[in-house]
Order: structure tokens, then C-alpha cells, then sequence
């Protein structure tokens, strides 16, 4: 097996069967937010990092709050036909404040590292990836314990191959998230995608089960299909200190051949101001 650009299907990570149930999935959660209709969040409240999962949160920063989410090494592991690829991120996305439910979002796969073994190959690779541009908007909500937002972001193609693309990206996300008692979060995210290889979409339901003091643990799942094509389960920790940093650990196990075997997480965020 010859592989001339290794690793790069692995970053299709926690994207992704045809257009009908695309929409189908973005119908479903418009209807349950008018059930429900995003809370923003309050200088009072610990900050709505995206930081970690597939979703992000749903809801944005006040205006003139700044965020900085940092991955210090978000891994992939998948092994297929004797051929192990590897692959390391630094991610890291810069969240600005615009008003009481506007949030802009500058982001970039600022370093990344690949590796490809097995049937007598051994590649090193290491290089910067792809950046990004997103609008975060909060939706109305008339209940505090329900909040929604809408992130549309586009891709900007400055990594040189493989480590970026040369095509263009575009996705629409909601998420949508209901407050329980004790701490307690059940949410759901359902994105859109369009790019040069096609159309994608994912659908992911997550469950925060522990809520004390600081620290939280949360279980999710993903499905997704077209070039987003995935199967994943996973659970994550996080631990907030000082009401201003956040630290993020969390691990997916792929159950389909496109998802990667294994991904995982360490990251900080920050609530700058």
C-alpha cells in the first residue's frame, strides 16, 4: 500500500447519509428550540467554552469578553490494512465577544505532526494546517434553563498538504442545551457541511452525568454520514479553576472504518477578559 499523502482522512474526525436527512436532522433541532427557545451567558457564570466534545457550547460570551481554547495535543490512532497513521494537533481558537448574542471566532490548526507505519513504510511529517473564520449567534430563549446557538464557520486554506486543504469548507451548526438539577446537562448538536468533496452532515447527543465543585464528566456519541461519515462513542473531564481557566480531558473510540480508532484530547481554555 503506497501513501503519498498519509494521514490527512484522520482529521474527518467527529464530521459527518444523504442530503434529505441533513436537513431532516437541522429541521429537528429548529423544532425543539421553539419548544424550548440561547440563554447568554452572564459575567457571573463560568464561561461557555466550546472546549472539549464534538458539539460546541450553546451559548456565546458577553460582549467584550475574549476566550482563548488551546489544544495541547488533540490525538488520532488508526490502524487499516497494516498501516498505522498517527496524527497530532495544536488547535487553537481566539473567541471574541461582539454583543449580547453575536461571537466571532478566529481559529488554526497551528501545528501539526503525522506519522505513517506498516507495510514497510515509516513517514514523519510535521507542518501547520488550515484556519478558520465562524460567527457564533445566541437564539432566543424564553425558559434559563434552555439556551441555543447557531456557528456557521468557513474555511481558510493556508496549510500546505497535508497537513491543510486547498478546498474550500463551509459548515452550519446548532446546538441546543437543557439545564438539570445538581449541575447536570443534556445537550444535542447537529452541523451542515459543504466543501469541494461533497456534502456531510453529524448529529451528536451528549449527557454531562457528574456536576461537583469544579469538576465535570460528560458521555456523548456521533453519527454522521456523506464526507462527515463517522460512528464514535466518548466521555470527557473537565476542571474549572478560578472561574477563568478550564481544563479539558476527553477520549472518542471510532466504530466505523471512515472514523479514526481512537482519538483524545488535552486542552485549556481561558477567560482572558
Amino acid at each position: 500500500m503506497t501513501i503519498a499523502i498519509p494521514v490527512a482522512p484522520l482529521r474527518m474526525q467527529v464530521r459527518s447519509r444523504g442530503a434529505c436527512a441533513t436537513y431532516r436532522a437541522a429541521a429537528l433541532m429548529l423544532a425543539l428550540g421553539a419548544l424550548g427557545a440561547t440563554r447568554v451567558a452572564h459575567a457571573d457564570d463560568a464561561p461557555a467554552f466550546d472546549r472539549p466534545g464534538i458539539g460546541f457550547a450553546s451559548q456565546t460570551l458577553p460582549a467584550g469578553s475574549v476566550a482563548w481554547e488551546q489544544a495541547l495535543s488533540d490525538v488520532s490512532y488508526d490502524r487499516s490494512g497494516g498501516v498505522r497513521s498517527t496524527e497530532y494537533v495544536a488547535d487553537s481558537r481566539l473567541r471574541i465577544g461582539l454583543s449580547a448574542q453575536a461571537e466571532l471566532q478566529l481559529a488554526i490548526d497551528s501545528q501539526v505532526w503525522q506519522r505513517v507505519r506498516g507495510t514497510g513504510q515509516d513517514f514523519r511529517g510535521h507542518g501547520g494546517g488550515d484556519a478558520s473564520v465562524g460567527l457564533k449567534w445566541a437564539l432566543p430563549s424564553t425558559r434559563d434553563t434552555f439556551s441555543w446557538a447557531l456557528l456557521g464557520t468557513a474555511a481558510v486554506p493556508v496549510g500546505r498538504a497535508p497537513y491543510g486543504d486547498d478546498g474550500h469548507r463551509y459548515d452550519l451548526g446548532v446546538s441546543a442545551g437543557w439545564d438539570l438539577d445538581g449541575g447536570r446537562n443534556v445537550a444535542l448538536y447537529a452541523n451542515l457541511s459543504d466543501s469541494d468533496d461533497g456534502h456531510g452532515w453529524t448529529v451528536s447527543p451528549s449527557y454531562t452525568f457528574y456536576a461537583q465543585g469544579n469538576l465535570s464528566a460528560y458521555a456523548e456519541a456521533g453519527i454522521g454520514g456523506g464526507e462527515d461519515e463517522m460512528r464514535a462513542l466518548g466521555t470527557g473531564l473537565t476542571w474549572l479553576i478560578a472561574q477563568r481557566v478550564q481544563l479539558d480531558l476527553s477520549v472518542l473510540r471510532g466504530l466505523s472504518a471512515p472514523t479514526s480508532d481512537w482519538q483524545g484530547g488535552l486542552g485549556v481554555s481561558v477567560l482572558l477578559r
